[in-house]
């Protein structure tokens, strides 16, 4: 059974470039969830829009054949 010893652990859990790529991975994650949350307003806000112009949509509709009777 091979033991490491704790000078390799820490050697391992210090090393630069593990910390970089830990680093990278938590800019992702954060930049990840501010554009997930965009996103979602972005459909939200197009779902509005959709609503309203269908609500006007039938609004005029609903005029223009009042009028024609």
């Amino acid at each position: 059974m091979t033991l490491i010893t704790p000078h390799v652990v820490d050697h391992l859990r210090n090393d630069p470039v593990k910390q970089q790529l830990r680093e990278l991975d938590k800019e992702y994650r954060e930049k990840l969830v501010e554009l997930n949350k965009a996103e979602a307003c972005f459909i939200r806000a197009r779902k509005l829009d959709e609503l309203s112009y269908h609500r006007r949509r039938r609004a005029i509709l609903a005029n223009g054949h009042d009028d024609a009777e």
